[in-house]
């Protein structure tokens, strides 16, 4: 071997060195800068982040711990926990947390007068650099133990004289010792037949008895159980019943109105019975003016002024319709207004 091959060898060789030592010292300046970065820093580490209650009844509080870890080098700190909505409330277990020590974010929900399935998030803020805003979500499916169909019993028009029955009915979840103990209305015109039709079902016929009023009517029916979370149940209940005749509005409001101002408002008047006629019209004050005019074979309408040199004041009146009906021979409209000068 020359001596120049050798020194060839002995360069490449030194070179290769080199090479080595740089790539060795370049390795290590990256896992200096690793540790720098990591170095000094909470991480926030959660157990699970969604977690599914399953059924939940209607009045029932239900709660769920998530657990976490600060799996980082530094000090933890919870900022606040912020939730989606006012049903659910959320409390850290403890606001600074140290290395490598755990926590708890308890969240409470309450399902209040939501029914079916539900979403909810919670916001946990915190100084990890890297997940400042930890979101947990809680799912579920709001159940009624009581179950009422329906919520809201319209009655409908009736019209005076007659009856009015409508159907409720009461499920009871299967799974739940639940007795209804009794179902009442203070309506002394409503009547009420329970009948239990299997284990966890009720049937009941409620009834608008015959009665001399005319004009819209409400109340509530109550159902009482042996349940500590639904003792009483309300069921509204509504309705109108009619004579021989209807009137839109009941009541005539001007409002405030100016001196000399032309203002109309309009009555219009149903005729249920065909037989019955309008047989004469008052109007009190004499301020107040009126004109009658056909709607259709059924209708009629009659559109009232106040006249313009009504003194300015407040105006309190009526109008009074006199008709050939046995149950509805006066049907009295107030008038209400003001004229300002």
């Amino acid at each position: 071997m020359g001596k120049n091959n050798l020194y060839l060898i002995i360069i490449q060789i030194f070179l290769i060195f080199v090479e080595c030592n740089t790539l060795v010292a370049e390795n290590k300046k990256v896992e200096n800068v690793q540790d720098e970065k990591s170095a000094g820093k909470p991480k926030v580490v959660f157990e699970e982040q969604t977690y599914d209650f399953g059924k939940i009844y209607q009045g029932e509080i239900v709660q769920h711990e998530f657990r976490f870890k600060n799996q980082g080098n530094d000090d933890l700190i919870i900022n606040n926990v912020k939730s989606s909505c006012g049903c659910t409330a959320a409390l850290a277990s403890k606001n600074n947390i140290p290395k490598g020590e755990t926590g708890e974010i308890q969240i409470k929900f309450n399902p209040g007068h939501y029914l079916g399935k539900v979403l909810k998030t919670v916001t946990v803020n915190s100084n990890d650099p890297e997940n400042a805003a930890s979101k947990l979500t809680i799912t579920g499916e709001v159940c009624e133990e009581i179950s009422i169909n329906p919520r809201l019993v319209n009655f409908g028009i009736v019209k005076k004289g007659e009856s009015c029955s409508r159907n409720l009915e009461i499920r009871i979840a299967p799974e739940l010792k639940i007795e209804i103990k009794k179902i009442e209305s203070p309506n002394p015109y409503i009547t009420i037949v329970q009948k239990k039709t299997s284990d966890n079902i009720y049937s009941c016929q409620i009834t608008m008895n015959k009665n001399d009023y005319i004009g819209k009517f409400n109340g509530i029916i109550f159902v009482y159980t042996n349940n500590n979370k639904q003792e009483k149940i309300d069921v509204p209940f509504y309705g109108e019943i009619i004579g021989d005749v209807t009137i839109y509005p009941e009541m005539l409001l001007f409002g405030v109105v100016k001196k000399n101002q032309e203002v109309k408002r309009t009555i219009v008047i149903n005729f249920m019975n065909k037989d019955v006629k309008i047989e004469k019209i008052e109007a009190d004050p004499d301020v107040i003016n009126y004109a009658v005019s056909e709607l259709n074979n059924n209708s009629k309408k009659i559109d009232v002024k106040l006249s313009k040199d009504t003194t300015p004041g407040k105006i309190t009146g009526s109008l009074k319709i006199y008709t050939n009906s046995a149950i509805q021979p006066v049907i009295n409209i107030p008038i209400k207004g003001e004229v300002k000068g």
